[in-house]
């Protein structure tokens, strides 16, 4: 009997064994990754940044730049944002071929944060390392060759990135001796001069207006360093949004003509608050000197308006400080301390309420503060009327940029006036006009406060037939002049409050001088003018007033000043 023979299978052939990382990462949670930063470890979510430099600066690291902006593209033509980025499998700075030496040579090279995306599997990284020092070191020398050295003379010191990253990342002293590239300022715009021996030609200009304009009237000419911003010829920088490339020059080389020379930034004292130019509420922050407002800026808020603003809320404060403010209270035609004049006010109100309720009407604007609104709803109660109008200023045109829009409602608290006064108070606004022209009302309390409002015939005339006309206004013209009792009105930058935008987000307007007009704001005049007409009104502050109106006003509920913070809360 033959023998079968068996033939043996061959054993698998063993996987080779994958190489183990030279640094081990803990393991982050589901959807996060790990970021080591000078050996401290991170859990980030890797989705919600577009690059490195975005992570570390969330985290706190300073690293330093000059092209390299939130609100735009990333560049990376600067170089100062130098960080070391280290293999997790070999344990050594990422390596770059040296394309001086023929063959190729590998040297760790470090890399610009602002062009470096997260790999979700883990990263490390340095910030200070010598090599990321030195490097920085020398991008700041390169910059500065050519720059001149100017800083007591340019506008831009004391807020100038350029002279802070010189002193902290430069060298004292340069080895360039030889004739520096010299080249002289020009206009860009009507408002907007270039100072083009400053421009270190980072683009952050350029790339707003492409990017968040869309108007792309400034590009870069010449190469190496000669290179230099320029516009093409008949198309000066003339949009609704030029100003912010102002803002975001991280050098003296951008200078807003109408500002130049007028003050030095350290002199300035910084308000955080909310532009009262149209209905989208964007976060801007008042700067003032002394009880001068000197400029408005805009401020992050990345629901609202990002990092930009328009030249309307940018330029629109002159009014603050015009001679046509009303300063003085007046009664019956002779000036009065502003309390007396409004407890006057108040008296012959109550007086002619307690004749006919319905026969006294109040006009409120939608550029009141919500707290300034609560307290003529008071009021009215008060005086047993539920005839409350509403005045506004009327549309702008609406404007919408690739980034940006500017919204054609010109009233800050349009929205506000409508969760304090109900959804039909403009409507109202009519019934109460047809009613001063059929002599059925006795009195008025008009509470203006716009600065740039100018009343129709059909108001003029309708309140000429009424006999007590009091009117509290930022600025003399036809209502004031029309009035028996007149009360000096604030601008946004005199007072503290709350406005809704159109959006609905609630955010706080932040008291940036004190008030002009004898140093009452509209808050304390109304609270006075309340008082004396028998109202219960909450006293104090703001603050202490929205504490009462949040109670009242179901979509305020639960918030108060403090719950608002910088950005504000959607309602």
């Amino acid at each position: 009997m033959s023998e079968t023979v068996r033939q043996s299978t061959p054993a698998p052939a063993a996987f080779p064994t994958p190489p183990q990382p030279a640094i081990q990462l803990p393991q982050a949670p589901d959807g996060q990754m790990t970021l080591r930063v000078n050996g401290k470890d991170h859990f980030i979510d890797p989705k919600k940044y577009r690059s490195l430099i975005e992570a570390l600066r969330d985290l706190g690291y300073d690293i330093p730049h000059f092209c390299y902006h939130p609100g735009l593209q990333p560049d990376g033509n600067c170089r100062m944002c130098y960080v070391n980025v280290i293999d997790v499998m070999t344990g050594k700075p990422v390596m770059a071929p040296n394309l001086s030496r023929q063959p190729f040579e590998m040297y760790p090279k470090p890399v610009i944060s602002c062009r470096e995306p997260l790999n979700p599997r883990g990263m490390v990284v340095e910030t200070e390392t010598p090599a990321v020092i030195e490097a920085r070191k020398w991008v700041m020398e390169f910059l500065l060759i050519n720059h001149p050295l100017d800083c007591p003379v340019c506008d831009k010191a004391g807020e100038c990135m350029l002279q802070d990253h010189s002193f902290g990342h430069g060298k004292a002293d340069s080895r360039f001796e030889e004739r520096k590239n010299e080249k002289p300022p020009k206009d860009l715009g009507p408002t907007i001069r270039l100072w083009t021996d400053r421009c270190i030609v980072c683009t952050r200009c350029v790339r707003f207006l492409d990017e968040v304009s869309g108007t792309s009237e400034l590009y870069v000419v010449q190469r190496g360093d000669r290179s230099e911003i320029d516009i093409a010829p008949g198309h000066p920088v003339d949009n609704p949004l030029m100003g912010n490339i102002v803002d975001i020059c991280p050098v003296g080389a951008l200078i807003d003509k109408d500002l130049m020379y007028t003050y030095r930034a350290w002199y300035l004292q910084r308000t955080d608050s909310i532009c009262p130019a149209c209905s989208a509420g964007c976060n801007i922050q008042v700067q003032a000197q002394k009880e001068f407002v000197r400029r408005l800026v805009p401020r992050e808020n990345r629901a609202v308006n990002g990092w930009w603003m328009c030249e309307r809320g940018r330029k629109d404060f002159a009014y603050i400080h015009a001679e046509s403010r009303l300063r003085q209270a007046r009664v019956d035609g002779k000036e009065m301390p502003a309390i007396q004049a409004a407890e006057e006010a108040g008296k012959r109100l109550r007086a002619a309420a307690q004749k006919d309720a319905q026969g006294v009407a109040l006009l409120a604007s939608a550029w009141l503060t919500v707290e300034e609104l609560y307290l003529a709803k008071r009021l009215a109660a008060a005086l047993g009327t539920t005839q409350i109008g509403l005045l506004v200023e009327p549309d702008g045109p609406e404007r919408t940029f690739p980034k940006f829009r500017i919204e054609a409602d010109r009233n800050p608290n349009r929205a506000g006036a409508k969760l304090v006064l109900g959804d039909g108070v403009e409507a109202a606004t009519a019934g109460i006009l047809e009613k001063a022209r059929a002599g059925q009302l006795a009195a008025v309390y008009a509470i203006s406060s716009m600065p740039h409002f100018e009343p129709t015939v059909e108001l003029l005339e309708a309140l000429h037939k009424v006999p007590l006309r009091v009117v509290q206004d930022l600025r003399s013209g036809p209502l004031a002049e029309m009035a028996q009792i007149v009360l000096p009105g604030s601008s946004f930058a005199e007072k503290d409050g709350v406005f809704v935008n159109v959006q609905r987000r609630a955010q706080a307007v932040r008291r940036a001088i004190d008030p002009l007009a004898q140093g009452y704001d509209d808050l304390l005049v109304l609270q006075r003018v309340a008082r004396a007409a028998g109202a219960d009104v909450p006293a104090g502050s703001a603050r202490e007033v929205f504490r009462e109106l949040e109670k009242e006003i179901p979509a305020l509920k639960g918030l108060d000043h403090q719950a608002l913070g910088r950005l504000g809360v959607p309602v």
